[in-house]
């Protein structure tokens, strides 16, 4: 089977991820026109997350699976240098815009300083009281940074032993962080086993997995992964599996704010939904669908494109500028953002994506090194 460089298809659905966080965080303007059953439904588009991170775990794995070179210093550091460049200019930038309103409405800016350091550096992640500090959804993104810099030792023992193996022993070495912290009060690191399994790279460590599967498959042309134009049963299929654990999501949450919130959820969202995402993904790669030709058009390429600002921005200062003029109203809001994500991208995030990857970090950090050894020898 002839194999993509590109994948329109899931460019596309980056968009269509985005947008389900985006209804998730704004379903309040929608509660006064949705019976309760809808509105639940709208609540649990958190999924969107899930969907970002089985597809971040097939792409990574896609690129870089087979041409892992750990003791190659060139190759590590052109492998960081273009994860960097994808994830971490246009979050730097917005972290310090939103950190300077912060910081002007600080009473304590020591300890606001400190939370900007855990931001810009990810670590905020780890510890429940500043997961939500900042740019509220970039707590995401420490779980992406973790599976990006485990990737490829992930891939190298995957290669050795059965890739379930290391999934597993990062699981389990979450758990026993969460065993060892749970009664240690220290800004809630680890806090509780909820925070571990929902906010950290060890809890979700499943999606990635799920995404490396779908990879190693396509690329070995497993008999599910075979073309077929002339039904695409992997599309419904996964859809109406993804629909399916939105409803039951719903119907489950009882007294908690979601049904992600409870046990049931955390397992239907961590290990059940993967699973139809997968096959969702499968479908788009394979079957031609009225779908899929929607996702690869170039109007929802430039939407996939421009998803990581949409999803930056759609919470914090840029929601409360739009507040200062417009009246809260989810159309223009959602019209605000895409216009503004989409300018963010061609102007800021794709020109510093570039520079980025161009630049020759591998040399200049070489003759850095160089010139520390000399300067060091002449000292002597």
């Amino acid at each position: 089977m002839e194999q993509k460089s590109i994948f329109n298809e899931l460019t596309g659905i980056r968009a269509i991820a985005a947008y389900m966080v985006f209804f998730h965080h704004y379903s309040y303007l929608l509660k006064e026109n949705l019976n309760c059953f809808f509105f639940n439904f709208i609540e649990e588009l958190h999924i969107g997350v899930t969907l970002f991170f089985v597809l971040s775990g097939f792409l990574i794995s896609y690129r870089y699976y087979d041409n892992v070179k750990v003791h190659d210093n060139k190759w590590i550091i052109k492998y960081i240098q273009n994860r960097v460049a994808r994830v971490y200019p246009m979050y730097f930038i917005l972290t310090c815009l939103t950190f300077i309103f912060i910081f002007f409405n600080a009473e304590n800016l020591k300890d606001t300083i400190g939370v900007f350091f855990l931001n810009i550096t990810f670590l905020r992640g780890f510890f429940k009281n500043f997961l939500f500090s900042g740019i509220e959804q970039g707590w995401s993104l420490t779980v992406e940074e973790c599976f990006y810099f485990a990737a490829p030792l992930y891939f190298i023992f995957a290669k050795k032993i059965k890739l379930i193996i290391p999934t597993l022993l990062i699981f389990f070495i979450g758990i026993s962080l969460w065993f060892v912290f749970r009664n240690i009060n220290f800004y809630g690191f680890f806090a509780t086993l909820r925070f571990t399994l929902l906010y950290t790279f060890f809890g979700r460590v499943f999606e990635f997995f799920c995404g490396i599967v779908l990879a190693r498959a396509y690329m070995k042309g497993r008999f599910f992964l075979t073309k077929n134009n002339q039904f695409f049963f992997k599309t419904i299929l996964g859809s109406l599996g993804i629909i399916a654990i939105l409803v039951l999501l719903g119907m489950i949450k009882g007294n908690f704010k979601f049904g992600l919130f409870t046990l049931w959820g955390i397992f239907l969202n961590n290990a059940i939904l993967p699973c139809f995402i997968v096959v969702l993904y499968a479908g788009l790669i394979t079957e031609k669908s009225w779908f899929q030709k929607l996702l690869a058009s170039k109007f929802f390429v430039l939407l996939g494109k421009s998803s990581y600002s949409f999803y930056l921005i759609h919470l914090g200062i840029f929601h409360q500028f739009y507040l200062l003029l417009f009246p809260e109203n989810i159309f223009y809001l959602f019209l605000y953002f895409n216009l503004l994500s989409i300018g963010l991208f061609y102007f800021l995030e794709e020109p510093l994506n570039n520079k980025i990857r161009k630049m020759n970090w591998y040399d200049f950090l070489s003759n850095k090194k160089k010139l520390f050894l000399k300067n060091k020898i002449s000292t002597n």
